[in-house]
C-alpha cells in the first residue's frame, strides 16, 4: 500500500487558516464581552414611538450649566422598576458628571430604604449642598386613562420632565408666586396647565383684587383666564397700578365673545385693542374640525416665545378673538406679536358682519421707563381661552401651544428659563396638516381616481388580447 505524503505548504496554509480564525473567534467574543459592560445609552438606539427615550436640547442645556452634586435613588424592589424609565435614566443621567445613580431595594434593605421621606417604586432626587430632596413616583412617569369602557390603557411618559424638575429644585434656590384673577367669570386653569406651573417650581393662588384691595405684593406674576365680565373702574385702576409698577401680567381672552370695556382699556393702555367678533382664517385652518375658526397660528419667529420653533410648528385656537395693534402705540410702549392670523383673517361679528385683515393672536407688550428704559411692565395677550384648554391639551399632544404658554410664563424673569417640559404620549398619534387644501384633493380624490381609471384601461386591454 502506497504511503500518502503531507504537503508541507498545505499543511501551512492549514495552519495559518485554523490560527485566523481562532483569532477571529477570540476577537469576536471579547468584543461581545466589552459590549456586555457597556451602559445601555452607549448600545441601544431609541426606536420607540415617540421617541420616549430622547433627552430635549431644553433638558441637555440645563444638564451642562449643572454645578452641584446630585444623587438620583431608584428605590424600588429589585426586578419591579418598568424597564422603560430605568433606560431612559441611564441616557439622561450621562449627560452630567454631576449625576449619581444607585438603587435601593426597600424589601432587602428596609433600614437604608428609610432613610428617604418616600415611598417604594419612586425615584428620589437628592442634593446634598442645597439640602434638599424630592421623590417622583413611577405613577407619575408613567401615567394611566380610562375610555367608556373603564379599560385602563397607558396615556403617557413623563420621565424627562418629572426630572428635569426635580433637579431645578433641588438645585435652585430661586421660587416664583403666581396668581390667578378671580371675580370675572374666568375659568380655572387646565390641570395640564396647572401641572406644567408645578414642574416649573412655581407656586400658584388666587386672588381678587377687588376683595383683596390690589394684587398682593408677593406677586410675581399675574393670570387672567378668559374673564367673561368686565372690571370696575376701581379694579381697572388697581391692575393698571400693579402692571405699571413693574409687574407682570398674562391675559388670556374669553372663546366667548363679550363687551367688556374696562379689560380693552387695559389692552389699550399697552397699545392693543379687541377686535369685534371671533377671528377666523381662510388659509390657516383645520378642515377636519370643520370650520374656518379652528386656526393654526402663523407664529413670528422672531419672538423669543417662539423663536425655538419652525414655520410648519402646529397650534390650535378655536373661538379665538382678535386684538390689532393700535395705530399709535402709547409713549414708551413696545408691543412684540408672536402669533397672528394669516393675511386672510376675518373677523365675523354675531350678525354675520366681517372684517377681514391680519389680526395678532398672541402679543407681549411691554412698558420702558422713560429714564432708563428699564422695563417697569408686562403684559402678555392670548386671543382665547382654548389655547391652554384640556380638551385641546389632551387630544393634540403634538401641537406647541403648552410650550408657547409656558414660555410665556417665565418669560419675563431674568433669572428663570422654562423648564417645564410636556410629557410624552404613549397613545397612538396621527399626523394632521393644517388646512391641506390642495394636497388633501390631491392625495383623497384625484390620485385613488387615477389610479382605478389606469387599472380599468390596463384591465380592458388585457382581456381584448
Amino acid at each position: 500500500m502506497k504511503q500518502k505524503k503531507w504537503n508541507p505548504r498545505a499543511l501551512a496554509r492549514g495552519g495559518y487558516l485554523a490560527g485566523i480564525t481562532v483569532v477571529a473567534v477570540a476577537l469576536v467574543l471579547v468584543i461581545n464581552l466589552i459590549a456586555g459592560q457597556l451602559p445601555s445609552h452607549l448600545k441601544e438606539f431609541d426606536l420607540s414611538d415617540n421617541r420616549i427615550y430622547e433627552v430635549s436640547d431644553t433638558s441637555k442645556d440645563f444638564l451642562a450649566g449643572l454645578d452641584k452634586d446630585v444623587e438620583i435613588v431608584v428605590l424600588a424592589e429589585e426586578g419591579s422598576t418598568d424597564q422603560r424609565i430605568l433606560k431612559f435614566l441611564d441616557q439622561y443621567a450621562a449627560l452630567s458628571s454631576h449625576i449619581t445613580v444607585t438603587e435601593v431595594d426597600p424589601v432587602a434593605h428596609p433600614a437604608q430604604a428609610a432613610a428617604y421621606d418616600a415611598d417604594s417604586n419612586s425615584l428620589v432626587v437628592r442634593c446634598e449642598e442645597t439640602g434638599k430632596e424630592e421623590a417622583i413616583s413611577y405613577n407619575d412617569i408613567i401615567t394611566y386613562s380610562y375610555d367608556s369602557y373603564y379599560y385602563m390603557s397607558e396615556d403617557s411618559f413623563d420621565a424627562e420632565g418629572q426630572l428635569t424638575s426635580a433637579l431645578d429644585y433641588v438645585t435652585g434656590d430661586t421660587s416664583k408666586l403666581l396668581y390667578t384673577v378671580t371675580g370675572h367669570g374666568e375659568e380655572d386653569l387646565s390641570s395640564v396647565i396647572t401641572d406644567a406651573i408645578d414642574k416649573a417650581n412655581f407656586s400658584l393662588s388666587s386672588v381678587s383684587p377687588a376683595l383683596n384691595g390690589g394684587v398682593p405684593e408677593d406677586c410675581d406674576l399675574l393670570i387672567a383666564n378668559g374673564p367673561t365680565t368686565d372690571l370696575s373702574e376701581s379694579e381697572l385702576s388697581l391692575l393698571l397700578d400693579y402692571v405699571d409698577g413693574g409687574g407682570q401680567m398674562i391675559l388670556l381672552l374669553p372663546s366667548e365673545y363679550a363687551s367688556l370695556p374696562n379689560w380693552n382699556a387695559l389692552l389699550e393702555h399697552y397699545g392693543l385693542t379687541m377686535a369685534e367678533g371671533y377671528i377666523a382664517d381662510t388659509a390657516r385652518y383645520y378642515p377636519q374640525l370643520g370650520s374656518a375658526f379652528a386656526i393654526c397660528a402663523t407664529l413670528d419667529l422672531s419672538s423669543p416665545l417662539t423663536s425655538e420653533f419652525n414655520g410648519d410648528t402646529l397650534t390650535l385656537l378655536t373661538n379665538s378673538l382678535g386684538f390689532p395693534q393700535l395705530s399709535e402705540t402709547p409713549e414708551h410702549v413696545t408691543v412684540t406679536p408672536f402669533m397672528s392670523t394669516s393675511s386672510d383673517g376675518l373677523a365675523v361679528t354675531l350678525d354675520g358682519q366681517q372684517t377681514a385683515g391680519e389680526f395678532l393672536l398672541g402679543a407681549v407688550s411691554e412698558r420702558t421707563d422713560s429714564e432708563d428704559s428699564s422695563i417697569v411692565g408686562r403684559l402678555t395677550v392670548f386671543g382665547s381661552t382654548s389655547f391652554i384648554s384640556q380638551d385641546i391639551l389632551v387630544a393634540n399632544p403634538s401641537i406647541a401651544n403648552q410650550t408657547i404658554f409656558m414660555n410665556a410664563v417665565t418669560g419675563g424673569f431674568d433669572d428663570v428659563s422654562n423648564l417645564s417640559i410636556p410629557a410624552k404620549s404613549l397613545a397612538m398619534t396621527y399626523n394632521t396638516i393644517a388646512n391641506p387644501g390642495m394636497w388633501s384633493t390631491l392625495y383623497m380624490i384625484i390620485l385613488p381616481a387615477a389610479i382605478l381609471i389606469f387599472g380599468l384601461i390596463f384591465w380592458m386591454r388585457r382581456r381584448k388580447r
